[in-house]
């Protein structure tokens, strides 16, 4: 895949958006039918290879690093657990003053049609992502102990197959991918709800999450240019995140992107590959916003620093089982909610609504995360080498 593909790829995305908006209402109603089949179809196809690429490119980062796989592991969970955890509390507690003195309020809004595939064709799933990582660990764990040639020359065959579909089948079809989810999103008019209804909501989402993360790779980076240009190379990923509102369709581009950020693109691959759906930072934005502003629409109390405490621990717990897909987290948190925070079946009803009109802005805040993510790990990971270095 050439260079070129991945600089006008986010500028191609943005030329379709305009398109779509300015005459897609003259759009054949068969045709964005036909548009919204297509892009499921795609996403069949990313979906079905995916774990294959998760699993090809896990065992064969850990394989290269082979004497480190155990810290690589070691490390990667407690930092995903202490990434999300920061997240949901930094909403907290900027989001205190600004509900607290009513300054936000949102409704419950509906779309105005369902845009309906015109076909649907239906890969089966042969494995998930989570056992593809989890197999792709334990293999590598092992041979750890038994040192099998076979495996190793496994992981570096997988690793070049996994290229080979990344580079030949995944990326050439996204633009074709995000298509049909864009004119579904302005057939159905979430788009101008978003503008309408939800300006300030979406602005408060976008001003909490992107400045966070944004300060986090500035402080990784140590000065505002290199970030500038790492977060240039992530561009593609957020824009597929954006307008597919599918994390885990954005991790073949976010690997890409990792890659010419990081130094050690064994790590970039592995890190990606592993944490994409355990490290779900948008979400820790997105989902407090949505939460706690229902809370005040409803008559709810602010959430008390305490209550936010048993709500952020089972949040952090709850991302090892969401997905990176469109609306998953919100049935994840869902019964978290209504646990934690006594919502209503009406309020979770509205949450829900709400989060799925959000969703492809919570999905690119994610996609953002993950490219951050890599770069924090590389740090740490560094840290602790270079620390467990100088005491031999």
């Amino acid at each position: 895949m050439s260079k070129n593909f991945f600089i006008s790829l986010p500028f191609l995305l943005i030329i379709m958006v305009l398109i779509i908006i300015i005459f897609g209402s003259y759009f054949p109603l068969s045709f964005k039918a036909f548009a919204l089949s297509l892009s499921l179809l795609c996403k069949e196809i990313i979906i079905f290879i995916l774990p294959f690429i998760i699993f090809s490119f896990v065992i064969s980062g850990l394989m290269e690093l082979e004497s480190e796989s155990f810290k690589l592991v070691a490390i990667l969970i407690p930092l995903v657990c202490l990434s999300n955890f920061s997240g949901l509390w930094v909403s907290y507690m900027a989001l205190s003053p600004v509900l607290n003195n009513s300054l936000v309020r949102i409704s419950q809004l509906q779309p105005n049609q369902v845009l309906m595939p015109s076909f649907e064709f239906h890969l089966p799933i042969i494995i998930k992502n989570d056992y593809a990582l989890l197999g792709a660990i334990t293999i590598v764990f092992l041979n750890n102990f038994i040192k099998s040639q076979l495996i190793t020359s496994f992981s570096k065959k997988a690793s070049i197959y996994a290229n080979v579909a990344l580079k030949k089948i995944i990326l050439p079809i996204l633009p074709i991918f995000v298509l049909g989810f864009i004119i579904k999103m302005q057939y159905e008019g979430t788009l101008s709800l978003m503008i309408k209804e939800y300006s300030l909501i979406l602005l408060l989402l976008l001003v909490i999450a992107y400045g966070y993360m944004t300060t986090i790779m500035v402080l990784l980076c140590g000065n505002l240019k290199s970030a500038s240009v790492k977060i240039k190379n992530l561009l593609p990923s957020v824009c597929i995140g954006l307008f597919s509102m599918s994390s885990a369709a954005a991790i073949p581009t976010t690997i890409v992107a990792s890659e010419k950020n990081l130094e050690n693109n064994k790590i970039a691959k592995f890190v990606v590959s592993a944490a994409a759906n355990m490290h779900l930072l948008g979400d820790c934005f997105a989902i407090p916003i949505l939460a706690c502003s229902l809370m005040i629409s409803f008559g709810h109390h602010y959430p008390t620093p305490l209550e936010y405490l048993i709500f952020s621990l089972r949040g952090v717990l709850a991302k090892f089982a969401a997905a990176g897909i469109p609306g998953g987290s919100a049935i994840i948190f869902a019964p978290i909610l209504m646990d934690t925070f006594g919502f209503s079946t009406e309020m979770v009803t509205a949450f829900t609504t709400i989060y799925l009109i959000f969703d492809p802005i919570a999905t690119s805040t994610n996609v953002f995360g993950h490219g951050m993510f890599a770069l924090l790990f590389e740090k740490v990971y560094n840290l602790i080498s270079m620390e467990s270095k100088s005491k031999e």
